[in-house]
């Protein structure tokens, strides 16, 4: 699916710095290949394309299988993230995590706890 994935930390309505050991421990083990802060992950039912490794937010697309939004949902609990799939509901993995979205953002948001439930917004949009 060629759809983008955006993922931000925010801290009262700003966009925050993210935590790039976090992300890294997540994703380094589905890693093929990587040029500076791009990555082309691989799980065993699919792969995606990753952007962003090691600044403060990150950008998932050309994702294909299941696994890899599973993936994405645990990133984003590691790295206090909030998942804004393109044209979808902000995903948010920690409910207390709406309050620090910025006012334009915090009027369509869904928690997520799985990569099915993730799957499950952006396949309703």
């Amino acid at each position: 699916m060629s759809l983008e994935v955006f993922l931000q930390a925010f801290r009262d309505g700003d966009a925050a710095p993210a935590d790039p050991a976090a992300i890294a421990a997540i994703l380094t083990p589905f890693i093929v290949t990587r040029e500076a802060s791009f990555a082309s992950l691989k799980t065993a039912d699919g792969e995606a394309d990753c952007y962003g490794l090691g600044s403060d937010s990150l950008t998932i697309n050309h994702a294909s299988g299941r696994i890899i939004w599973d993936i994405v949902v645990n990133v984003a609990k590691e790295a206090n993230l909030a998942i804004m799939p393109a044209g979808c509901a902000v995903c948010i993995v920690d409910q207390s995590a709406r309050n620090h979205l910025p006012p334009e953002l915090q009027d369509d948001v869904i928690y997520v706890r799985s990569g099915a439930d993730l799957l499950d917004v952006i396949h309703g949009s």
